[in-house]
């Protein structure tokens, strides 16, 4: 059995750690009815793909994936950190990934002054979510960003 990755960040009842290979496959069984909280719903191939840390959120002592989160680094420009894509298995995760958030933006502290989460197409139940957690609506270009200071 392969090794687990390292943790990122955990807390009470989430780990945040990254994906590792043997996590893909659960991902994909759930992948396609994830709810988006942020960015887009793209094929699970692009996000493995893309640029940035891609990480999963398992609840505590489990190691399977309950949800996947895809941070970028000095992204739009250095001193911001974007959430590309926030992913949970169901619905019932939404503790979970507000649990992660709050991980993620303690541990972003030290790399990021600002933190933005890009929201899906249907930004109802997300907007909500990240309200809760402290962010505002900001536009760049023609899409609706959440941010938060992190120094605050």
């Amino acid at each position: 059995m392969a090794p687990e990755p390292a943790t990122v960040a955990a807390g009470p009842q989430v780990v945040v750690r990254p994906i590792g290979q043997s996590d893909v496959e659960s991902i994909a069984r759930w992948y396609p009815k994830a709810v988006v909280l942020a960015g887009s719903s793209a094929p699970l191939g692009d996000q493995l793909d893309s640029r940035g840390r891609l990480l999963v959120l398992t609840e505590g002592g489990d190691h399977q994936p309950a949800g996947l989160v895809l941070v970028a680094l000095d992204d739009p420009e250095p001193g911001w950190a974007s959430v590309s894509l926030l992913a949970i298995a169901a619905a019932e995760h939404r503790d979970l990934a507000a649990q992660a958030v709050a991980l993620l933006d303690a541990d972003l502290q030290q790399e990021a002054t600002y933190i933005r989460a890009a929201l899906p197409a249907d930004a109802g139940p997300a907007l909500y979510f990240w309200l809760r957690l402290g962010y505002r609506p900001s536009v760049s270009g023609a899409r609706l960003w959440m941010v938060r200071d992190l120094d605050t």
